[in-house]
C-alpha cells in the first residue's frame, strides 16, 4: 500500500498521458474508426440477406419483455454494416462474427416465441439486453455468474459488482456483443458469490452523457433479473473505466457500497496538460464543472473508496493528483501502487483490492448515515442519500453542504453557495413528535416532519411519492426559511429557479428521454434551412455512431400539442418559428426572438438569414423535461480523440454565424453564448467573464 510520503513523486511528473497531438494512443482518426479489413460487396450481401430474414422473424417477438436479448444481435450487425465496423485481420473473420450473432438472434427469437429464455439459466458468461429509456434502442451488457450461485426470484438477494471497461475504439456493438457471447475467460476480478456485470456504456464516451445513463439502466435490468441486493453493489473500472469510476463514484456517491478507481483520468485541465495560453473560451472552462472530479471531491466522504496505479504507468499522475485533492479535504483512501507495473494491475494488488471491496460490499450501504457531505457545481448531481442540494446562489461555482444528525430530532447543516435544500428526515431524526429542529448556518428553524417515504433508500428516486414527506428550505435575502413540505419548487420564478432535474446546459437533455422534432415547413432563409437540414442529419448520424442508438424522430406536423408531448420527454426542436410549428407554438415563451429579419436574445440581435440560435429552456413547464433548439451533442468529432474532451462545449444558449461552415469542432462560428441566470433569465453582461487562471 502506498505511503502518503510519495505524494510529491508525480506532482511535477513528465509522464506523457496523451500523444503530442492530444489523442489517446488508441485513437484511429474517428469514432467509430474506419475498417481495418472492409468487406467486399459480395460479403456484405451475404450478411444483408440473413439480417433481413432474422429482422423479419423478430417482428413476432418484438413486444416480449425480453425482446432486447435478441435485438442486441440484430442491431450489432446492422450498425456494423452501416458504419463498416470490420476490425479483424481478415474480412472473413468479420463475416464469421456477423453470422454467429445472427444465428444467436434466431435461436433466441425461437425461444421467445415459446416464452423461454434458456440463456438466463445457470452460471457462466452471458450477454443480455435492455431497451434504453433515452431512445428505445437495444443496449447490451455482459454478465458473469459464478459457479453454483443461486439467483432470481425466491432466492437470497446477491451482491453485484459493476465493471466499467477501458477505452476500445474498435469495441463497437458487434465486437462487444461477440466477445461477451463467446467469452471463455472471466474478468480480472472474481468476487466470491457475486454477480459481475459489464455495461456497454454506449461504446466510447468516458461513461458520460448517455454512457452514464447506460450504467444505471444496465444495473437496474440486472437487479430485476438476478434479485440483486440494492445495498451491496460495488463500482469499479480501469483506464477509461477507472475514469468512469472516478466520475460516477464522485457524482453518485450514494449509489455504491464501494468504489474502486483504477488508472483513469479525473479532469480536463490536468489530464490534457493545458496551460493558460491553451485554455478554451470561458464558458467551456466553466463547463468543466459538469464532470471534473476534483469539483466533487468531498462526496467521497459518503462512500468507501480504494485507488490503484501502476508504478510506471503514465496514468499514475492522475492518481497522485486526486490523492492530493482528497487529502486536502481530509479524505485519505487506500491507494495501491503496483510495483514496476505499466498500465495494468499487479497480481498482488488485484487480490488486495478484491478483498477490500468484498469486505465493504458485505457491510453494504448505509442509506441513512448521521453525516452527509455534498460538493457540486451543478444541482444536477446535488442529491446524496437523504439530502439534496437543490439550488445554487451562484451557478457553476463551488457549492457545499455538510449535514449532521446531532440529537434525536435535530439536524445541523452548514452550507456554502446554496439557495435551496430538500431533505428527507432520516429515521434517527424522527423523534420529535412530528417536528424537527434544523440549525442551519447559525439560524434555528422548527420544521414539520411529514410521513415516511417508501423506497427512499433505493437509488435515485424514491418509490410512490408521499405528499409532504420532504422538508424544503429556501434562502431569501441571506436568511434561511421553511418553504413548506407540501409544495415542490417550481421550474421558474424567484422561488424556484433552475431545478436539479435540468439546470442546463444543452447536453444534459441527451441523458434522458428525448424526441427529435424536424421542421414541417421552410423559413425565409435558404441558408438557415440548409444548415438545419445538415446539422440535424449530422446529429442523428453521430448519435448512431457514437451513442449507438436510433434517436426517435418526428415531424413537427405530427406534434399537435407541444406541451402534451413534452410531459414525458425533452423535445429537440430544429428550425425557426417559420419552419417548425412546434417552435412557433412556444415562440412567445422563449427568450430568443425572431422579428424584422433579426434573431435576438437579450440586447443582442443578428441577421436571421445567416444566424441560428441554439438553446435549452424549460418552455414546456413540465417536471424534468425541456426544449432544446437547434442543437445535438455539443462536443464533436475533434473531441473524440480523448474521452476527457467529450464534455459540453456550449452553455445554455449560443448564436452561430452559419456563413462559417460546420467543422469537426463547431457547428458554426459562435458570435454570442452564455448561461441563463438562476431563474432562466438572460444575463445582461457588459463583457464576457475573464478566463480562469
Amino acid at each position: 500500500m502506498r505511503s502518503p510520503l510519495l505524494l510529491a513523486f508525480i506532482a511535477s511528473s513528465t509522464f506523457a498521458q496523451l500523444s503530442p497531438n492530444g489523442a489517446t494512443a488508441s485513437f484511429k482518426g474517428s469514432l467509430p474508426p474506419k475498417p481495418t479489413s472492409d468487406l467486399s460487396t459480395e460479403q456484405q450481401s451475404a450478411i444483408e440477406k440473413p439480417l433481413a430474414e432474422v429482422t423479419a422473424q423478430f417482428a413476432a417477438v418484438k413486444n416480449h419483455p425480453r425482446a432486447a436479448d435478441a435485438d442486441i444481435f440484430i442491431k450489432a450487425v446492422r450498425y456494423a454494416l452501416e458504419f463498416h465496423e470490420w476490425y479483424d485481420k481478415k474480412p472473413e473473420d468479420g463475416v464469421k462474427k456477423a453470422h454467429a450473432l445472427l444465428d444467436e438472434a434466431a435461436k433466441r427469437i425461437a425461444s421467445l416465441k415459446e416464452n423461454k429464455t434458456p440463456w438466463m439459466d445457470g452460471s457462466g458468461q452471458k450477454v443480455l439486453g435492455f431497451y434504453s429509456k433515452i431512445d428505445d434502442s437495444p443496449q447490451p451488457y455482459g454478465v458473469e455468474v459464478p459457479e453454483g450461485l443461486e439467483f432470481g426470484k425466491d432466492t437470497k438477494p446477491v451482491p453485484m459488482w459493476i465493471w466499467l471497461h477501458g477505452r476500445g475504439d474498435t469495441s463497437t456493438d458487434l465486437p462487444f456483443v461477440y466477445s461477451r457471447l463467446m467469452a471463455k475467460k472471466p474478468g480480472q476480478f472474481q468476487p466470491k458469490g457475486t454477480i459481475v456485470i459489464h455495461p456497454f456504456g454506449r461504446y466510447c464516451n468516458g461513461w458520460k452523457s448517455a454512457g452514464e445513463t447506460d450504467v444505471f439502466e444496465s444495473r437496474d435490468d440486472a437487479i430485476a433479473r438476478f434479485n440483486v441486493d440494492h445495498n451491496r453493489i460495488a463500482l469499479a473500472g480501469f483506464s477509461m473505466g477507472g475514469a468512469g469510476a472516478w466520475h460516477l463514484g464522485a457524482h453518485y456517491p450514494d449509489q455504491w457500497a464501494a468504489v474502486h478507481t483504477g488508472a483513469g483520468f479525473a479532469d480536463v485541465k490536468n489530464y490534457t496538460k493545458l496551460t493558460p495560453e491553451t485554455y478554451p473560451n470561458w464558458y467551456e472552462q466553466t463547463l468543466w464543472g459538469v464532470y471534473d472530479v476534483p469539483d466533487y471531491a468531498r462526496n467521497f466522504f459518503n462512500v468507501p473508496l480504494i485507488c490503484y496505479s501502476g508504478e510506471v504507468d503514465p496514468q499514475r499522475a492522475t492518481g497522485e493528483y486526486m490523492y492530493g485533492v482528497l487529502a486536502k479535504e481530509g479524505i485519505k483512501p487506500p491507494y495501491l501502487i503496483g510495483a514496476q507495473m505499466p498500465h495494468k494491475y499487479h497480481p498482488d494488488s488485484l487480490k488486495e483490492i478484491q478483498a477490500w471491496i468484498e469486505k465493504a460490499v458485505e457491510k453494504g450501504r448505509d442509506n441513512f448515515p448521521d453525516e452527509i457531505h455534498i460538493q457540486v457545481k451543478t444541482p444536477f448531481y446535488g442529491r446524496v442519500k437523504w439530502m439534496n442540494l437543490h439550488g445554487l446562489e451562484h451557478d457553476w461555482t463551488d457549492a457545499r453542504i455538510d449535514a449532521k444528525v446531532t440529537s434525536g430530532s435535530s439536524i445541523e447543516i452548514k452550507s456554502s453557495n446554496v439557495s435551496r435544500i430538500v431533505f428527507y428526515p432520516p429515521p434517527q431524526a424522527r423523534k420529535g413528535n412530528g417536528s424537527i429542529t434544523v440549525n442551519i448556518d447559525g439560524a434555528t428553524l422548527k420544521l414539520r416532519v411529514g410521513p415516511e417515504q417508501a423506497g427512499w433508500e433505493n437509488f435515485l428516486s424514491p418509490g410512490k411519492k408521499e405528499q409532504g414527506a420532504l422538508c424544503r428550505l429556501i434562502k431569501k435575502n441571506g436568511q434561511w426559511t421553511d418553504y413548506g413540505n407540501d409544495q415542490p419548487f417550481m421550474h421558474e420564478g424567484p422561488e424556484g429557479g433552475k431545478p436539479g432535474a435540468h439546470p442546463g446546459p444543452m447536453d444534459a437533455s441527451f441523458m434522458k428521454r428525448f424526441l427529435v422534432v424536424l421542421p414541417d415547413g421552410k423559413s425565409s432563409s435558404d441558408a438557415v434551412d440548409a444548415w438545419v437540414n445538415a446539422e440535424s442529419s449530422h446529429f442523428l448520424k453521430r448519435w448512431r455512431g457514437l451513442m449507438r442508438g436510433d434517436a426517435r424522430v418526428a415531424k413537427a406536423s405530427e406534434i399537435k400539442d407541444v406541451y402534451e408531448a413534452g410531459k414525458t420527454q425533452s423535445l429537440i426542436l430544429w428550425g425557426t418559428p417559420e419552419s417548425n410549428s412546434c417552435i412557433k407554438q412556444l415562440a412567445a415563451s422563449l427568450p430568443v426572438k425572431w422579428s424584422g429579419g433579426k434573431v435576438g436574445i437579450g440586447s443582442q440581435s443578428f441577421d436571421a438569414k445567416t444566424h441560428v440560435p441554439l438553446l435549452t429552456y424549460p418552455a414546456l413547464k413540465s417536471m424534468g423535461y425541456e426544449v432544446v433548439i437547434n442543437s445535438g451533442l455539443t462536443f464533436r468529432e475533434a473531441h473524440d480523440r480523448t474521452n476527457s474532451l467529450q464534455n459540453p462545449k456550449l452553455p445554455d444558449w449560443a448564436i452561430l454565424d452559419i456563413t462559417q461552415a460546420p467543422s469537426a469542432e463547431s457547428a458554426g462560428k459562435v458570435v454570442a453564448a452564455d448561461f441563463f441566470d438562476g431563474h432562466w433569465q438572460v444575463i445582461p453582461r457588459v463583457k464576457s467573464p475573464a478566463a480562469k487562471e
